[in-house]
């Protein structure tokens, strides 16, 4: 990859990480509090297998997880020299692109069947709101674990932006390194053509000047020959 590139990829790299990182520590945190929990509070919980959905942060667990790792990757590609770096850039950047297209996909399928099937981010959220509104302070942690789904999930949209900029960097780097290859051959071509076309001049030249002596001689013999038989 061109060093032009490599700066502002290993920036887009740094960040989706980053932002991964923070998704899964959200995520994972909810999803440990209704685990430890459903079955020893006062938040209703041991109703909520019966109808409740965690897909969702599941997959924002396992996709990040997945974007985490294949953005490592192509920062170790970046960094170490003797890696083919365009080709696992690309490969990365596009397998990344799609985890982060599931992780925004899917979990809106599954919030849009809420109150049928709640999520955790539907049924924290709505609980959070109405007792508000009611004037009642919320169940104990609802309003937290309201805010780091909706953080979870709204998280992969910057990931996927950032995935997609990561895909076109290395679209383009393997398009200019194409580019670059065709016109070193093409420049090496015409330095060969000059080369062999310079052989045939210079072959030329010592014919010429290896043929001039023959010529003068076989002149000087045609004289004599011409005296003679005068």
């Amino acid at each position: 990859m061109a060093a032009r590139l490599r700066m502002p990829t290993l920036a887009f790299a740094a960040l989706s990480i980053c932002l991964s990182i923070a998704t899964i520590g959200c995520a994972g945190r909810t999803i440990n509090v209704f685990n430890t929990q459903q079955r020893s509070n006062a938040w209703l919980l041991p109703v909520w297998p019966n109808h409740f959905d965690t897909r969702e942060l599941q997959a924002l667990i396992g996709t990040s997880v997945a974007i985490l790792v294949l953005n490592g990757i192509l920062v170790a590609a970046l960094l170490v020299s003797a890696l083919p770096a365009n080709i696992i850039v690309l490969t990365s950047a596009l397998l990344s692109t799609i985890c982060a297209l599931v992780a925004l996909i899917f979990p809106t399928i599954l919030n849009q069947h809420a109150p049928t099937t709640d999520t955790l981010q539907t049924w924290t959220c709505r609980w959070n709101s109405a007792s508000i509104s009611q004037g009642q302070g919320p169940p104990s942690q609802f309003g937290t674990i309201c805010q780091e789904s909706r953080f979870a999930f709204f998280t992969t949209i910057p990931v996927f932006i950032i995935q997609l900029l990561l895909l076109g960097t290395a679209v383009y780097a393997i398009a200019c390194g194409r580019k670059h290859s065709a016109r070193l051959g093409s420049d090496v071509e015409k330095g060969g053509s000059q080369h062999e076309l310079g052989q045939v001049r210079q072959a030329s030249l010592d014919t010429k000047s290896e043929g001039s002596p023959r010529s003068v001689q076989d002149a000087r013999s045609l004289a004599t020959k011409g005296v003679q038989f005068a």
